[in-house]
């Protein structure tokens, strides 16, 4: 019972059952730094598009006041975000074998960093048009890294908390803009929006560059064990035994060279079926990330609720913000409960609430009574709440749990490619959606959850506390059992 055998028996205690450590989360933490500016750069066209597009006062210095464009020509500046991330997501499969997890944070700061000045500085629609390409890469590159890198740095016990980081700072960045637009939307403050995403870009990147460390897993597969020694040491805490777990990373890493990594193409033609079937599920669980129609309630908030409340713009920007604010309380649930409700109960609880959500969105707008306002406010509130403990959070770390490694790198990029594909697609279609449906367009969405809320219950497999090389364990006892057939 005395002191120095308590400290014996806690160093002795497996990496994969203890908790948190300051460090271990202050790498998480930096890391879904990222996440605030994905956010950033979906919410901040919200509040200042028509000081943009359209404003009347003049200037003589050699940048406008605004870029006036037509609403066609908008709404393509806003699909051009997703282009990138398709580019950026689908780059992953090179950049993450390339370069280490670590590497590709801050290539994505970098992407950030350039594309928020070309878009502060834009003097025509075609410069606006590229900062937005640009923003949009190191948005596709950050979904992925920032969810490998924190997966590989966490214990199995913290690796759901850590893993909520990345939606927790995008719902705090969408947050953040529409509170800023209500001030900077005029000439020429809209364009310090941009300037402030470049600031924060710069930071995470000295705090990456100064402050963390690699993963041990990709130090352990470059052969860099020493490093790898170092690493771990550090996220685990200078009194916890690592000896257990660095050995196990290196005989899975040893493993790993027996099976070369895959690439899209032997993915996609079933040379690993097991590899296959998981990236489907990647694929399937991040589309609903974006295909549930969270665009229409971020994206296009406030011209969407403006049409459900008459034109009352006051009211469509305070509802904006309250969700806003409820995405950030779901969230915050979501990393203190992601490990004891699971992420299959949280895509469950998910998808079934954006069901009954856009049933009382339908009912709400369509009879369009005074006595209807409160229940589109609820259902709205509903909407974005459940779609931040779920839909927003479970889908970003769940590649690392269901793909080996030599298919994690091919894997993530077709899962993020499919995130942004369907962003791009959503949002683009979403204005001539809701112009053919007008008060009955949400039935599209009805019909896409419980859709997903089935395939959440049937088909989702439960993966909390999953060891990320249980796959090689899985191999090596396929390997047996071939080995026992042959004898």
């Amino acid at each position: 019972t005395d002191t120095t055998s308590i400290a014996n028996v806690y160093a002795n205690i497996p990496p994969s059952l203890t908790g948190f450590t300051v460090y271990s989360t202050l790498c998480a933490f930096i890391a879904a730094i990222s996440g605030f500016n994905v956010g950033w750069h979906i919410g901040v066209v919200n509040m200042p598009m028509a000081i943009i597009t359209s404003c009347t006062t003049t200037s003589s210095s050699a940048i406008p006041d605004c870029l006036p464009m037509a609403d066609y020509m908008w709404g393509l500046t806003v699909g051009f975000y997703a282009l990138g991330g398709i580019i950026g997501g689908m780059g992953t499969m090179y950049t993450n074998v390339w370069f280490g997890r670590r590497a590709n944070l801050l290539i994505c700061a970098a992407f950030f960093a350039v594309g928020s000045i070309l878009t502060a500085l834009a003097v025509n629609v075609a410069m606006y048009s590229v900062g937005r390409v640009i923003v949009g890469i190191g948005a596709g590159l950050a979904g992925a890294s920032c969810a490998i890198y924190v997966s590989e740095i966490s214990t199995n016990k913290t690796r759901g908390a850590h893993g909520s980081f990345f939606e927790f700072f995008l719902n705090l960045g969408i947050l953040v803009t529409q509170v800023c637009g209500l001030y900077m939307s005029t000439v020429p403050t809209w364009r310090y929006l941009w300037v402030i995403s470049a600031i924060i870009s710069i930071i995470q990147f000295a705090l990456l560059w100064f402050f963390t460390v690699e993963c041990p897993r990709r130090l352990c597969a470059n052969k860099n064990y020493d490093g790898a020694r170092v690493s771990l040491q550090k996220l685990r805490g200078p009194d916890c035994d690592i000896e257990e777990e660095l050995n196990n990373l290196i005989e899975a890493r040893k493993q790993d060279e027996q099976r070369p990594q895959l690439s899209i193409w032997a993915v996609l033609r079933g040379k690993d079926r097991k590899v296959l079937i998981a990236t489907i599920h990647v694929c399937i669980l991040l589309a609903y990330n974006q295909i549930g129609g969270i665009g229409p309630m971020s994206v296009y908030s406030v011209s969407f609720y403006s049409s459900i409340f008459k034109g009352d713009t006051h009211m469509a920007t305070t509802l904006s913000l309250v969700c806003s604010a409820a995405n950030i309380v779901a969230t915050a649930i979501a990393v203190v409960l992601m490990n004891k409700v699971g992420r299959k109960g949280f895509m469950m609880i998910s998808t079934a609430g954006m069901t009954i959500a856009s049933i009382g969105i339908v009912i709400g707008s369509s009879v369009a009574t005074d006595k209807t306002g409160p229940l589109i406010i609820f259902s709205a509130i509903l909407f974005l709440f459940t779609y931040s403990c779920g839909c927003g959070v479970v889908p970003w770390m769940i590649a690392p749990e269901l793909l080996p490694l030599r298919g994690l790198a091919a894997g993530s990029a077709l899962g993020n490619g499919t995130n942004w594909l369907v962003n791009f697609v959503e949002n683009t279609l979403w204005p001539l959606i809701f112009n053919r449906l007008q008060n009955y367009s949400f039935i599209l969405f009805i019909v896409i959850n419980f859709v997903g809320f089935l395939y959440s219950w049937i088909c989702f497999e439960e993966t909390t506390g999953k060891d990320l090389d249980r796959f090689d364990d899985d191999t090596k006892k396929i390997e047996h059992l071939e080995d026992a057939k042959d004898f």
